[in-house]
């Protein structure tokens, strides 16, 4: 995916944990469309900043099971995203994941039940600009 837009250009915008890594991280080797993902989120981050709610959501909270998450990321190509996922653990919000691998990526991490957690992510790109990026997302329960 190459897209890339000037940010003068952009008017509007806006442990329990048992967390892996799936897969090489490579632009040719990942299809996130063919995946049979059941939720897709076409978004965009300014480059070089942490940005909250990546995956669409400005927290998450989890009833009373056990939540998988199987994630497909499509980026721009030769870019890196970093991906952080934290959990609100006594209190504080601590990083119990990290995937900065460059290129489109797939990657899982599951959560405990009743858990309170949040996902960033940091775009690395050319300065002052925004880059587009597609969250493919399956969750299962159990």
């Amino acid at each position: 995916m190459k897209r890339t837009i000037s940010v003068l250009g952009v008017v509007t915008g806006v442990l329990g944990a048992m967390l892996t890594g799936i897969g090489p991280a490579s632009a040719s080797a990942v299809d996130c469309a063919a995946g049979g993902y059941s939720w897709v989120r076409n978004s965009y981050v300014p480059t070089n900043v942490e940005r909250g709610a990546i995956d669409g959501r400005s927290y998450n909270i989890s009833g009373a099971a056990t939540y998988t998450y199987d994630i497909c990321l499509d980026i721009p190509d030769d870019e890196t995203f970093t991906i952080v996922v934290r959990r609100l653990v006594d209190g504080e919000m601590r990083t119990v994941f990290v995937d900065d691998r460059p290129g489109d990526k797939v990657f899982t991490y599951s959560l405990p039940p009743s858990s309170f957690w949040q996902v960033s992510g940091t775009l690395t790109g050319p300065g002052s600009t925004y880059l587009y990026y597609t969250w493919y997302e399956t969750r299962t329960v159990g």
